[in-house]
């Protein structure tokens, strides 16, 4: 089980607003500076990035904002999201390609069903996401009263 530190900004009926905070990766990771995912968080508006890390989690309980939780999701649910946003879009645009050369397209235009493919194969992954799931979102693991040391800015 994939596990990560969160703090309640927001009780709804039936629901709870989560913000991750995901250093737990990045402060033991030896690249800071060099890594490309430190670069994209930190790039783009600030109250959009902030979003990213917020989750609406069914919760029934007795959590109020503040609330330190731990949400857990499983590995293979984690690995099939990995497949259906990297490996399906990118395996999408090379059949593309490939389908082009093998009619005896021009390069551009190749490179075009590649773009066409790719892009296709996205928008199904996208839509595909939009779709309740349940085994998409995590759980809480556990709660604690109060917030830890992790700061969250409530958005």
């Amino acid at each position: 089980m994939v596990r990560e530190e969160g703090i309640v900004v927001q009780v709804e009926a039936g629901q709870v607003v989560v913000a991750v905070v995901q250093t737990s990766a990045c402060q033991s990771c030896k690249a800071k500076q060099g890594c490309g995912q430190a670069a994209l968080s930190d790039w783009g508006d600030a109250d959009r990035q902030a979003a990213k890390n917020h989750f609406r989690i069914p919760h029934d309980g007795s959590l109020k904002p503040g609330d330190a939780v731990t949400l857990g999701i499983e590995e293979d649910t984690v690995s099939l999201a990995a497949v259906w946003m990297y490996l399906w879009p990118l395996a999408s645009a090379f059949f593309a390609l490939l389908g082009g050369a093998a009619l005896g397209w021009p390069e551009p235009v190749q490179l075009g069903a590649a773009l066409v493919g790719g892009g296709l194969a996205f928008g199904v992954t996208r839509r595909r996401f939009r779709r309740a799931d349940d085994r998409w979102i995590p759980r809480i693991l556990e709660s604690r009263p109060g917030g830890d040391s992790l700061i969250v800015r409530a958005g």
